[in-house]
């Protein structure tokens, strides 16, 4: 087991999170209940390079009718990202957001580790919405759906925290 491997299960446990390893690798995963939905998550470490790597799915599957719209959306929503990235599998319609980050050499912080899943799982919240308003417009409508609008509906955005996280 990997130093930054040891760190990522104890900032796990700090947290208080429920989680299972993945036997023989260097990953945790783990659900987590945020405002709109559940966020299944995967961290893996590499620890030799000492990278620690979080994936959370969104719940919402896109259909191919509509995968260029959502398309358009993740293409926007990265634009205006600081940390992290969507992507979307174009044959499966699943959509992920990736967040990674690389320690200094036997400097492994679980603060750090622990804000990666947040930034995920917040991420994911947010964006969910947005996804599910593309995916339940009917396909005949699509062309009139314009992603910027969809964008600046701040009443699908999830409430701002009222504690420190």
């Amino acid at each position: 087991m990997s130093a930054l491997y040891a760190t990522a299960l104890t900032a796990f446990k700090t947290m208080g999170w429920h989680y299972r390893e993945i036997a023989g690798m260097e990953v945790i995963e783990s659900e987590f209940e945020a405002h709109h939905t559940k966020v299944p998550l995967h961290m893996q470490v590499y620890g030799e390079a000492s990278i620690a790597s979080v994936v959370a799915q969104v719940s919402v599957k896109c259909p191919p009718t509509h995968r260029s719209k959502v398309a358009e959306l993740l293409m926007r929503v990265n634009k205006e990202l600081n940390l992290g990235n969507f992507e979307m599998d174009w044959d499966s319609g699943i959509t992920l957001y990736r967040l990674t980050n690389i320690f200094p050499p036997n400097r492994h912080d679980e603060r750090i580790l622990a804000s990666l899943v947040h930034t995920a799982v917040a991420e994911v919240d947010r964006l969910t919405p947005f996804l599910g308003e593309i995916c339940k417009t009917s396909p005949g409508e699509l062309l009139l759906l314009q992603v910027p609008e969809l964008l600046n509906r701040a009443e699908l955005l999830p409430p701002e925290p009222t504690e420190a996280v």
